[in-house]
């Protein structure tokens, strides 16, 4: 927590640094081409786990520079980054188009042509927890135990909008969108607070601000994901014969694939980020500052079945409205041979939706990012980035949410001016 607030005051500190540097605008240069006598290029930005890549800068820190009228790069990428909850690894393949409009204005396009997704830890994730999903336990593929909403049922609950323990084994298996499911077995004439057997997965339920609730299946905090047992011990006298002893309420789920359900997915062109970069100050001076606007949507949705299979797939969050992100960049030209970039971002996202109920209220994401880069030569160009993401806003509890701070160190040759490649 306090690295990452030191990191935000340490970028907006360069940015205002980058400002201070004083300009050095030669008049009667030629704004439309680059001086043959600059070592540096200019290459699109990869992005992937968090930053959207597309514009150009840096690995995933966007610099001040834009394209000039006319000029335009293509670019494809392969990326492996790690998040938790669920140590999970992911593997992206972005690609992108850009192109300047003026010589202040470039626009760009960037979309996943390939996503794959492995959960090293899937006990630790909701979304393995849902009625269509097995898990191995006890040398077999069973329903896994899991903390839910209690369900709807003939007869009244004695245990109305509570959290039930779901026992190990007890949920036939249901497909999305989970309504009028069985929610479990009947032990002893009792099943989750109903005097008799019979207990369904209920329609769902308007919830607060934030996500509905879906009894039988979702967590007692709203959403449709449920809350998580890691661990649970033999109790012969009671319904389904265990009990939760390391459990969690609230769903855990990953931002970046909530849903989630299988160890290893596939998945290729779910994301789509279109968008500008627009620079503020003159395209001749060693400062340059601006700002980028963006559009993330994405193909598959929760809106039907086989689009929830997609995201069940790890191929995206699938927001329903799509995304509005918003990033403040500013670089400064510190030697012919070092160039300091900083970036601060922030992304409102969608929540995800079905038939007008939302399944889970997303997070919105705070970025803060530095970069600094070495154009030893017109062909050598060492690069080392610090980034965080935090996760902000209202949104559905997440009960292992993480945070990430990462640190990327590289470089960019290039064989030729209009041509390069990154490691």
């Amino acid at each position: 927590m306090k690295l990452a607030y030191r990191v935000f005051i340490a970028t907006l500190v360069l940015i205002t640094l980058a400002f201070a540097v004083s300009a050095q605008t030669t008049t009667g240069r030629d704004n439309s081409k680059r001086s043959a006598k600059d070592p540096r290029n200019t290459a699109p930005t990869v992005g992937t786990g968090g930053p959207m890549g597309g514009a150009t800068g840096l690995f995933t820190v966007y610099d001040g520079q834009t394209l000039r009228k006319g000029e335009f790069t293509f670019s494809i990428a392969y990326s492996n980054f790690d998040r938790d909850p669920g140590n999970a690894d992911f593997v992206e393949v972005p690609a992108s188009f850009q192109i300047g409009v003026t010589n202040n204005i470039e626009l760009f396009f960037n979309t996943d042509a390939y996503r794959a997704v492995k959960v090293n830890s899937p006990r630790n994730l909701s979304g393995f927890y849902l009625p269509n999903s097995r898990v191995f336990i006890n040398g077999a593929f069973r329903s896994a135990p899991a903390i839910i909403l209690s369900p709807a049922g003939s007869g009244t609950s004695f245990l109305p909008n509570s959290a039930i323990f779901r026992p190990t084994g007890t949920s036939p298996f249901c497909q999305f969108p989970y309504n009028g499911c069985i929610a479990g077995t009947t032990l002893n004439g009792v099943t989750f607070g109903f005097p008799s057997g019979g207990a369904l997965t209920g329609s769902p339920r308007i919830g607060g601000n934030g996500a509905d609730n879906f009894p039988g299946v979702g967590s007692v905090y709203g959403s449709i994901l449920p809350g998580v047992v890691l661990q649970t011990v033999p109790a012969a006298t009671v319904l389904g014969r265990e009990l939760p002893t390391v459990f969690t309420l609230a769903p855990s789920y990953l931002p970046d694939a909530p849903f989630i359900n299988r160890t290893y997915g596939e998945s290729a062109f779910n994301t789509f980020t279109a968008g500008g970069k627009f620079r503020l100050t003159n395209v001749n001076s060693p400062v340059g500052a601006g700002f980028i606007a963006a559009y993330r949507f994405y193909a598959d949705s929760a809106g039907d079945a086989s689009g929830f299979n997609q995201l069940q797939r790890g191929a995206s969050p699938g927001g329903k409205r799509g995304d509005v992100l918003v990033t403040a960049f500013a670089d400064a030209r510190l030697r012919k041979w070092a160039n300091l970039s900083a970036n601060v971002g922030y992304h409102w996202n969608s929540s995800v939706k079905n038939n007008g109920f939302t399944l889970l209220d997303r997070p919105d994401e705070l970025l803060a990012s530095i970069g600094v880069d070495f154009p030893v030569n017109k062909y050598f160009q060492p690069i080392a980035e610090f980034r965080t993401l935090r996760y902000v806003g209202g949104r559905t509890p997440n009960a292992f949410e993480n945070n990430p701070k990462e640190g990327l160190i590289g470089a960019r040759i290039f064989p030729v001016r209009w041509a390069g490649v990154g490691f």
